[in-house]
């Protein structure tokens, strides 16, 4: 496979699902994995997540931005495992834009909210997993560097 025609079958993965995990590494040196809601992909497969400046992420990041995205889709097994880059963004333009009605329950400031902020994570490495039908059939397991 192609590594375009992977990049492909990876955004496809991304955007079929509304979850992923996003794993950090805490202070302690310990993973730390959280369930984040995905939002629209940007050029070259960058993912960008919503959370709070305030949050133990946001700490882990600072400490060490290099994260680990999963994501899976239940219904067939496919996944994809994304080693990247994280980097904090809080530019006021971005914010509106990736901005969604359902994160006002934690920034009731909106967009302006001085918590909101974004992840951005520049994939360097993504593994994907596709076990074919009752695993058996038409599998396919690569990885890639970017």
């Amino acid at each position: 496979m192609a590594k375009d025609d992977l990049k492909q079958k990876v955004v496809e993965l991304i955007e079929r699902n509304s979850y992923s995990k996003l794993i950090t590494f805490g202070t302690d040196g310990a993973p730390h994995g959280r369930i984040m809601t995905n939002l629209p992909l940007g050029k070259d497969m960058v993912i960008w997540f919503a959370t709070g400046l305030s949050t133990n992420k946001i700490k882990d990041i600072k400490k060490n931005p290099n994260v680990s995205v999963f994501v899976d889709d239940p219904d067939d097994q496919t996944n994809a495992s994304i080693i990247g880059k994280a980097e904090i963004v809080t530019d006021a333009r971005l914010l509106k834009k990736y901005w969604q009605e359902p994160f006002g329950f934690f920034f009731p400031g909106g967009p302006s909210d001085p918590d909101y902020c974004l992840l951005k994570v520049t994939p360097k490495k993504v593994e994907y997993l596709n076990p074919g039908p009752l695993f058996h059939h038409n599998r396919t397991r690569l990885i890639i560097k970017l």
